[in-house]
């Protein structure tokens, strides 16, 4: 290497920002955002909004997880309120596993703890020939699925499948 590359080498060092020593970082708690991305893979697909899918954390390092997808909420299999709901869910389930497939590599981004124990939220991508697609987006655009924060209540699924609330922004804020 000569003189003038070492040079530059030197001074991108020096101007990064400095990390916080690992003393620092609080790893536990619910609030931290660990921006990624993370290379993973789809193990299974365990709804509309959740994923279990194998994360390479370091090299050599993999571990299982199961992944809420951020942002959204899809109609609930597990315990619908309603047959419609059921249906719906089934319906969000069946396209992840179309795009998603066992096996496949994913993206995880902004990954942080979720209420529940155990599962993470993170931004779920794939790559698709010349760009990576979010699964939120994906499920959004193709109606499975709707915007959503946990600081918004329960979807009302079962309204929305008989057509009594057409604006699903309106239904989790009170309006």
């Amino acid at each position: 290497m000569n003189r003038d590359n070492l040079f530059a080498c030197v001074l991108i060092l020096f101007s990064l920002p400095m990390a916080a020593s690992a003393s620092d970082l609080n790893v536990r708690s619910r609030s931290m955002i660990f921006a990624g991305p993370y290379q993973a893979e789809v193990q299974q697909v365990i709804d509309g909004d959740t994923i279990v899918a194998r994360v390479a954390i370091w090299p050599g390092l993999l571990a299982d997880y199961s992944i809420r997808v951020r942002g959204i909420d899809a109609p609930e299999i597990r315990r619908p309120d309603c047959e419609a709901e059921l249906e719906w869910g089934l319906r969000a389930k069946e396209q992840i596993e179309r795009l998603y497939r066992t096996g496949s590599s994913i993206r995880l981004r902004d990954v942080q703890f979720d209420v529940w124990s155990g599962r993470v939220v993170a931004d779920v991508q794939r790559f698709r020939s010349d760009r990576w697609l979010s699964l939120s987006s994906e499920l959004l655009q193709r109606g499975l699925a709707v915007e959503w924060e946990p600081s918004q209540g329960a979807v009302p699924w079962c309204l929305l499948a008989q057509g009594e609330v057409r604006e699903p922004a309106s239904l989790t804020n009170g309006d």
